[in-house]
């Protein structure tokens, strides 16, 4: 009972992420820095607004271009996770079929990218960008220590694995005070960024 209670902080910490991402996205794919914001008010300013956009063909091929991509996106994700082609997936690559699936997403992703002209994603990071990245593990090695090391009893085999995939995890974890240093300038540099955002608002 125990350590199922401390999954519910886990549960509760991961909607709020989730809920706070919907948000921030509907706030990004909002028009208004489209529009060079328009009035919030829904008057004629913000419904001229509008009708140029949608009249504008330098807004209207970049939507479209988007609308595309997005479609691509979805439609890749969509067919490959119905219960059909996962079936005739497994029944061809078995235990392939997840990384297929995951393959096909990653060059969903680099379509969009070659479309853009955006290049290697990495390629867009700072040098101390990618030094981070270079020593900073995946979070997702919190959930493999959780699954672990979480549960009623430890036999020696798996008291072995956990021991050394820890090992390893903690070994493979090194920052350094560059890495820190880094992390405190992106930090700070993000608070003086929305500190900004909310002093225009105010104003």
């Amino acid at each position: 009972m125990a350590p199922a209670l401390l999954l519910v902080p886990a549960a509760l910490a991961s909607f709020i992420l989730a809920f706070g991402t919907g948000v921030e996205f509907v706030r990004f794919t909002s028009l208004r820095p489209l529009l060079g914001g328009i009035s919030e008010s829904g008057g004629p300013d913000a419904r001229q607004g509008w009708l140029a956009a949608l009249q504008d063909q330098s807004i209207l091929v970049p939507l479209a271009w988007d609308l595309g991509l997005l479609l691509l996106f979805v439609g890749q994700h969509s067919l490959m996770a119905t219960e059909t082609v996962k079936s005739w997936m497994s029944r061809y690559f078995g235990v392939l079929q997840r990384s297929l699936y995951v393959a096909c997403t990653a060059l969903a992703l680099q379509v969009y990218y070659h479309v853009l002209g955006l290049g290697e994603p990495l390629a867009l990071k700072s040098p101390r960008a990618l030094r981070l990245f270079s020593h900073l593990r995946h979070p997702v090695c919190v959930e493999l220590l959780t699954v672990l090391w979480v549960v009623p009893t430890l036999g020696t085999d798996r008291l072995l694995l956990a021991l050394l995939l820890t090992l390893y995890l903690g070994l493979a974890h090194g920052l350094d005070q560059q890495d820190l240093r880094y992390l405190r300038a992106q930090l700070q540099r993000k608070l003086h960024l929305l500190s900004r955002t909310q002093d225009g608002e105010a104003e």
